[in-house]
């Protein structure tokens, strides 16, 4: 009897050990390994479409990353195949290093691999033709480079990270392209809008794939139920008609509110419209970052903003009321939330009730496309297996290996997606990261206007006292470009 006792006691203290050890190890980092068939549940932002980021502090915007990240790791440039980016796949596969076949390629991402459509299949047809095995990782979006940062240092380096956009913070993280694979990702294949933007030094840290759908162009969504509910004109045929103009879409948007009292036009970012006509409010010349407050441009693009506010959509009570249950008409934000797969709009693409169009023209200003999230990617200091970068982005980026049909939600958001894609001018939101890593994303302007506590009068005088903050930003910012070797 005393045995047996002494039997149970030791299992309860092996189970209560093991129940310990498990919640300890229990994190907000989820691991995706694709060479295995397990299910990952993740959740996501349920109310519809909520992709804003808000102007108040997050666990990222105090990123203070240390000048010898990396140091303790040496990298050797990789060979490379010669005359890589005019092969097939096929071709490509075949002249891949035996070395590379059993290996490891670890991605880090704060987006489960799904975030994209059907990009699991893609990744999983990866690992089948090249017999690298992916591991698909996910860190919170608010400590991304803090965790990047301390696991370079721990000699835990993941082999490939995503940008937003070309923030000195993340580029410093990573290697130059070239050095870290052996390829120059110069050739036609190459968005050269993206590997110009992540350049510096003459060095490229990011590249994307020209005819990928991953890219985020910011497009006008609305549902077409709407538009007929209360006898609008189009917005598609419009924009097919040449039509679709910046008057035309405040018309529309009187007209919206007229008739239902609600207020016609929501953004993810009322600044939005900034970027929309190339104007910075910090501004890069190839060398180093600078305060653009003072540009004449600025004050009057905030001004159009606020009377456009005023105007069409004084009610706006943020992001939580949404399309979704018609308190708004049009929404602009990021064209990924048409994905068929993302977790944005789910009901409304379930009843295809869910199209996109182009932001609309302006009368005597160039059309540019704003990037909210300038999407590409990079390998950072200390990788073990930077090498098979360029074989997993020929292959995970290539539009070819997704079905377009089913990619977004509809074939006119295809169409909008294409059209976004192949215009020359575009913008992106550099100042969002930089002014965010200082502490406080764009100074707070966004929601000043968004709640109305700023008007058409007061924006100079805003600004100017907004300026030593933007200095701030810009000096972390080009610190941190200093650092660069």
């Amino acid at each position: 009897m005393k045995n047996y006792l002494i039997k149970l006691l030791c299992l309860v203290l092996c189970l209560a050990l093991l129940l310990s050890f498990a919640a300890c190890n229990k994190s907000n980092t989820s691991s995706f390994n694709l060479g295995d068939d397990e299910v990952q549940d993740v959740d996501g932002d349920e109310d519809g479409g909520n992709t804003d980021t808000d102007d108040g502090n997050t666990g990222n915007s105090t990123v203070d990353i240390p000048d010898d990240v990396g140091n303790n790791t040496k990298t050797e440039k990789p060979a490379a195949v010669a005359n890589a980016d005019s092969l097939s796949w096929n071709d490509l596969v075949a002249k891949m290093p035996a070395s590379l076949r059993g290996s490891t390629f670890t991605v880090l991402s704060w987006n489960p691999v799904t975030d994209v459509t059907d990009a699991d299949k893609v990744v999983k047809q990866f690992e089948n033709q090249t017999g690298i095995k992916v591991k698909w990782n996910q860190e919170s979006y608010d400590t991304y480079e803090t965790k990047i940062a301390a696991l370079i240092n721990a000699n835990k380096s993941p082999d490939l990270i995503r940008y937003i956009v070309p923030s000195p913070a993340r580029m410093y993280l990573c290697q130059d392209l070239e050095t870290a694979t052996g390829f120059d990702f110069k050739g036609d294949i190459w968005d050269s809008r993206a590997t110009s933007s992540y350049s510096y030094k003459g060095k490229i840290y990011g590249a994307a794939m020209k005819n990928s759908l991953n890219q985020q162009p910011t497009a006008v969504l609305y549902r077409p139920s709407m538009i007929k509910r209360y006898k609008l004109e189009d917005p598609y045929k419009l924009w097919k008609e040449g039509k679709w103009t910046y008057d035309k879409f405040k018309e529309i948007c009187v007209d919206y509110k007229e008739a239902t009292e609600k207020p016609a036009w929501m953004t993810s970012c009322w600044l939005d419209y900034l970027w929309l006509n190339d104007i910075d409010l910090i501004t890069f010349d190839g060398s180093k970052y600078k305060n653009n407050l003072s540009d004449p441009k600025v004050v009057t693009g905030l001004q159009e903003i606020i009377r456009c506010r005023s105007e069409i959509c004084p009610e706006a009570m943020g992001t939580g009321d949404l399309i979704t249950n018609g308190t708004y008409l049009f929404y602009t934000d990021n064209i990924l939330a048409c994905r068929t797969t993302d977790f944005h709009f789910t009901e409304l693409k379930s009843k295809n009730d869910l199209e996109a169009v182009p932001f609309p023209t302006q009368p005597g200003k160039t059309y540019y496309t704003n990037f909210q999230e300038f999407e590409a990617y990079g390998v950072p200091k200390g990788a073990t297996n930077g090498a098979a970068a360029y074989y997993f982005l020929r292959c995970y980026l290539n539009a070819d290996n997704y079905n377009e049909s089913t990619f977004f939600c509809s074939t006119q958001v295809l169409e909008t997606y294409k059209y976004l894609m192949s215009q020359k001018n575009y913008n992106f939101n550099v100042d969002r990261r930089i002014t965010d890593a200082a502490g406080l994303q764009n100074g707070g302007l966004h929601t000043m206007i968004r709640t109305g506590e700023i008007t058409q009068a007061q924006v100079k005088t805003k600004l100017d006292s907004l300026s030593p903050f933007f200095d701030k930003a810009v000096k972390q910012a080009n610190d941190t470009l200093a650092k660069f070797k």
